[in-house]
C-alpha cells in the first residue's frame, strides 16, 4: 500500500495532467459536441472569418428548421461546410452562406440529407479558428507536441524537485535528534570521570 501512496504522491502532477486530458478527450468522442471553424467570409458577419465554432452532434436532422445554421459535409468533395439552412423539403434541406449571392444547392435541389449531415451550430469564439488551422499543419502539430512534452517534463522536474526536498527536510529533521540522543550518551561518562 506504501509504495503504490508514494507513486502517486511522486508523481501527482504529471498524473494529474494526464488525467484531465484523457477526460477531455473522452469529453469530446463520447459526448455531443464537437468544433470546427470558419476558414472564409461566406457567413458575414454573422460568423466572421477564423470563428471557432461549436456545434451540436445530438441535434436531430428532422427538427432543423429555416433559418438555423448547420455544418455537413459536402457531397463533390467531403469538405466540411458551415452555412444557413434556407430551405426544407422532404428530399432533404439547401443552404446557403450569408454572404453568398447563390445557394449550395446552384438551384439543383436539396444538397443536404441525413446522410452528410453533421450537426448543429450552437456558439462561435470569433478568431480562434486561425489558431486551429494552424494547429493542423505539420508545424503546428509538431510545436504543440513540443509544448505538450515540455510541460510532462517540467511536471516531472517539479515532482522530482519536491521529492528532494521533502527528502532533505526530512534528512535535516532526524540529525538533530540523532545528535542530541547521541550528546548526552558522551556528556555522563565526563562527568563521572571527573575527581
Amino acid at each position: 500500500m506504501k509504495k503504490s501512496e508514494g507513486f502517486f504522491r511522486k508523481y501527482r502532477g504529471t498524473l494529474t495532467i494526464l488525467l484531465i486530458l484523457a477526460v477531455l478527450v473522452a469529453c469530446y468522442l463520447l459526448g455531443p459536441l464537437r468544433f470546427c471553424y470558419v476558414p472564409s467570409g461566406s457567413m458575414e458577419p454573422n460568423l466572421p472569418t477564423w470563428s471557432f465554432c461549436v456545434v451540436s452532434r445530438w441535434a436531430p436532422y428532422e427538427k432543423l428548421e429555416v433559418g438555423d445554421i448547420i455544418v455537413y459535409d459536402r457531397f463533390s468533395d467531403g469538405l466540411r461546410i458551415i452555412h444557413r439552412v434556407i430551405g426544407v423539403s422532404d428530399e432533404g434541406i439547401v443552404t446557403k452562406g450569408d454572404a453568398n449571392r447563390v445557394d449550395d444547392s446552384f438551384g439543383e435541389g436539396p444538397n443536404v440529407n441525413e446522410t452528410n449531415y453533421f450537426g448543429k451550430y450552437l456558439f462561435h469564439i470569433p478568431g480562434v479558428g486561425k489558431a486551429i488551422a494552424l494547429a493542423k499543419t505539420r508545424a503546428g502539430m509538431a510545436v504543440i507536441g513540443a509544448l505538450f512534452l515540455a510541460i510532462l517534463i517540467w511536471m516531472a522536474a517539479d515532482d522530482a524537485r519536491a521529492r528532494k526536498r521533502g527528502k532533505e527536510e526530512a534528512e535535516a529533521g532526524t540529525a538533530p535528534e540523532a545528535e542530541q540522543a547521541a550528546a548526552p550518551e558522551e556528556r555522563e561518562p565526563r562527568e563521572g570521570r571527573g575527581p
